[in-house]
């Protein structure tokens, strides 16, 4: 194969992959946003709820969405680094 081929193809992986990791990212948006309305609610009733035990029930369910929340984030911005770094765009810095 001539270099001009091979380096079409090459571009071909790397938009492929690029694509891939943008639908990742809308898909966990959608899913942040979700978590961060039940955190919400989560927040609101445990703000009410004068019961201890049901409390306690409501901290560990807001413990596992923050969490989840968190995780998702991480993961978003593991995508947008390894997406600058394969553009070769230099972090910014914060």
């Amino acid at each position: 194969m001539k270099t001009k081929k091979l380096l079409a193809r090459l571009a071909q992986f790397m938009n492929k992959d690029r694509a891939t990791q943008r639908e990742e990212l809308e898909h966990i948006r959608e899913v942040l946003k979700k978590l961060k309305k039940k955190e919400q609610r989560l927040r609101e009733k445990l703000d009410s709820e004068p019961d201890d035990e049901e409390r306690r029930e409501l901290e560990g369910k807001l413990e596992v969405v923050h969490a989840q929340r968190t995780k998702g984030l991480e993961r978003v911005k593991a995508i947008r680094n390894s997406r600058r770094e394969s553009a070769g765009d230099p972090a910014p810095e914060s």
